[in-house]
């Protein structure tokens, strides 16, 4: 078995997990999210978050990483925002490549949700917790307020689950695509 580690990268909260896949099976393990700090400047942000990932890396030991990718047009989004997301998700990208000796996959969120639509629409954000679970076969881990309020980072963890099952489709050659997106 091959374990696929997938992130869905901001600034505020990534959500990530793990898959493990043979020629056929497609195997969910563990999904979670981690909050960058608040505090300090973009560079203190962006080395709390590297040690968090660094040791999600070297615990769950991935053959394989995939990254949902920038956006490269964010109409509602400042120029502080893109630069932010962009440092954030280009850094991860680093720290995958040095653990990898090579280029984890960077994958479209448009690709992404195409991939796992189950008819002609296409998934919203907040319909890919049932989405990705149907797909693998699980009820969703939600978490939810004290109120029974579902929290926004659960579909942060469902978008890492949709990144990670996006490549495994790629590698059991459930989808073919012509080139890395």
């Amino acid at each position: 078995m091959k374990r696929i580690l997938g992130f869905d990268i901001s600034s505020s909260c990534i959500g990530w997990c793990v898959l493990e896949i043979d020629d056929v099976n497609i195997k969910f393990i563990k999904c979670d999210n981690l909050k960058p700090t608040k505090n300090g400047s973009i560079l203190d942000k962006l080395v709390d978050t590297k040690i968090k990932i660094q040791k999600i890396i070297d615990q769950e030991k991935p053959d394989y990483i995939g990254i949902e990718d920038l956006i490269k047009f964010m109409p509602k989004s400042t120029a502080t925002t893109v630069v932010t997301l962009a440092s954030f998700n280009r850094m991860i990208g680093l720290i995958s490549y040095e653990y990898l000796n090579s280029h984890p996959g960077l994958f479209n969120v448009m690709s992404i949700r195409h991939a796992l639509k189950l008819n002609k629409i296409l998934p919203k954000k907040e319909e890919m917790p049932d989405l990705v679970a149907k797909h693998l076969g699980i009820k969703f881990p939600y978490i939810k307020d004290k109120k029974g309020k579902i929290k926004s980072e659960s579909l942060d963890m469902a978008d890492g689950i949709a990144v990670a099952l996006y490549y495994a489709f790629i590698l059991t050659n459930r989808i073919k695509i012509k080139k890395w997106d």
